[in-house]
């Protein structure tokens, strides 16, 4: 049964949208779960699977949209999904109606997470700049004109300007967006993307470490319109942080000159810097002090080595790698022949692209993101051949939420990619935090060993990007993975180099008989 509820005139941000339905859908008797503002994709969309809509809903509208087994699942997913949306049983959450509101101060509070539409952002981040707070801004579609005056007022005020467009923070111990609740420690970290700088800071967890700060600075700081704004406040509230003790700077490839500038700066800094530009080669380092990195892993593991004085060693060695993807692939029958890569998040898509690109040159890859390392797909709900999938792109957000915040996009197309018996080797990348899917991992791992219990010959990759103080209990995911059957690596770049190995032999074996 569907059902449809529309409260008019409500807006709710949508980091708490997706979390609504995501922890709803959870519920038994509930199959689906849609709450979101009522703009017209959204609109098209609900309608497309199945909803009714009210004619008179407007883009100003929140819907809540239930299928379930009968009426009294549909009511009780409702009634769920507005106590989340309205805080009940929220312990003692105080909200303000307006940033305006007088009892809002500085001395209370010093930092104000955005998340409206990038159209309401602007003017609202502003008067948090006034009332002397630091900012986080996770909403997107803000013009780059408006980034670039926020984050100069927001310097000539002493305060911090994060985002737009920023997905991961750890500020003073408080996990923003959807970072995760990293363990503190004396790794400060700078990332101009999300998901990059919590795999490091997760990778440094992992070997014994923590982190002070991950100030996010949005994916445009380093563009020439932007210079580097919130990158350069950054890297000196850490070089001031007695806290801090070692500094990594993280982002994708981007504007040359303002990632010269910005190497500039982190070779006068009186501590250690690491610095993981995704894609750059050591020529872009060529004439600094800092310490280059090439990989998200080696950045993590030079940070620790920093600390430490002792080398570190990646989970897999090279040999173990190559030994690993023959027997696999040589127990796998002829017809399997074809990686897919399911990747939720963004860098981590790119970070094994840039791998594939350089280790499997001659082997095509099929992708739905425009870039240089892959060949477009036709249609992005089709893999053909070696596919590696963003499935956070908007080619797929459109229609559902981001699989960040709700696992059912990329399960369902899990699902899809294992009916094609071509089909040999299956990656996937998890997030985990106490801002994304209470359980992304679960219902993944269940589908993979339902397979392997049925004698269907895939082989599976995983990595969680996560931190043991996550709410998911990643330890205990670890061990439902290894349970079913997958090969579970202590990062994305590992899982990269046992995806990118086992492709190798599969084209071998293809073209040897």
């Amino acid at each position: 049964m569907k059902k449809v509820i529309v409260k008019k005139k409500r807006y709710v941000d949508s980091v708490s949208l997706m979390s609504v339905s995501g922890r709803v859908s959870e519920l038994p008797g509930v199959s689906g779960v849609d709450a979101v503002m009522a703009t017209v994709i959204n609109q098209r969309t609900l309608r497309e699977s199945g909803y009714t809509l009210p004619a008179d809903v407007t883009v100003d509208d929140l819907v809540i949209a239930i299928t379930a087994e009968d009426e009294a699942k549909c009511d009780e997913a409702i009634q769920a999904a507005m106590d989340l949306i309205d805080h009940k049983n929220s312990g003692g959450l105080q909200e303000f109606s307006s940033l305006d509101d007088a009892e809002l101060k500085a001395e209370t509070y010093d930092l104000c997470q955005i998340s409206l539409p990038g159209e309401y952002a602007y003017a609202e981040a502003r008067t948090a700049l006034d009332k002397g707070l630091d900012l986080f801004i996770f909403s997107d579609n803000v013009s780059l004109e408006e980034e670039r005056t926020l984050k100069e007022y927001g310097r000539t005020k002493g305060r911090l300007v994060m985002g737009p467009d920023a997905g991961v923070g750890l500020i003073n111990g408080i996990a923003l967006a959807a970072g995760s609740q990293n363990s503190f420690g004396p790794v400060g970290i700078v990332g101009a993307s999300g998901s990059g700088a919590q795999e490091v800071a997760c990778i440094i967890e992992h070997r014994g470490f923590g982190v002070s700060q991950i100030i996010g600075t949005g994916g445009r700081d380093l563009y020439p319109e932007i210079g580097g704004i919130t990158m350069f406040e950054g890297i000196d509230r850490l070089e001031k942080d007695p806290e801090t003790k070692v500094i990594v700077l993280v982002s994708k490839l981007a504007d040359l000159g303002v990632m010269d500038k910005v190497l500039t700066r982190a070779d006068e800094c009186r501590k250690p810097v690491i610095v993981i530009f995704l894609g750059s080669d050591q020529k872009l380092f060529e004439g600094h002090k800092v310490t280059p990195a090439f990989s998200l892993e080696e950045a993590a593991l030079k940070a620790v080595e920093c600390l430490t004085g002792e080398p570190q060693k990646p989970q897999f060695t090279d040999e173990e790698i190559a030994r690993m993807a023959h027997e696999a692939v040589s127990q796998l029958p002829a017809e399997r022949k074809y990686f897919r890569g399911l990747y939720c998040g963004g860098t981590f898509t790119e970070e094994g692209l840039l791998y594939f690109a350089k280790h499997n040159a001659g082997i095509e890859l099929h992708s739905n993101l425009n870039t240089k390392y892959s060949t477009r797909l036709l249609d992005s709900h089709v893999s053909v051949g070696h596919t590696i999938l963003d499935m956070g792109a908007e080619d797929f957000t459109a229609e559902a939420p981001h699989p960040v915040f709700n696992p059912e996009l990329r399960l369902k197309r899990l699902r899809q990619e294992l009916t094609d018996p071509e089909v040999a080797v299956v990656l996937l990348d998890f997030i985990t935090g106490p801002g994304v899917a209470r359980d992304p991992i679960t219902a993944h791992a269940n589908e993979c060993k339902k397979l392997r219990d049925m004698g269907v010959p895939v082989v599976f990759i995983a990595n969680i990007c996560g931190s043991y103080n996550d709410p998911q209990n990643i330890r205990e995911k670890i061990g439902l993975l290894k349970d079913a059957g997958i090969i579970v690596t202590g990062s994305n770049f590992e899982s990269a180099k046992i995806a990118s190995a086992m492709m190798t032999e599969l084209e071998r074996r293809q073209t040897n008989g």
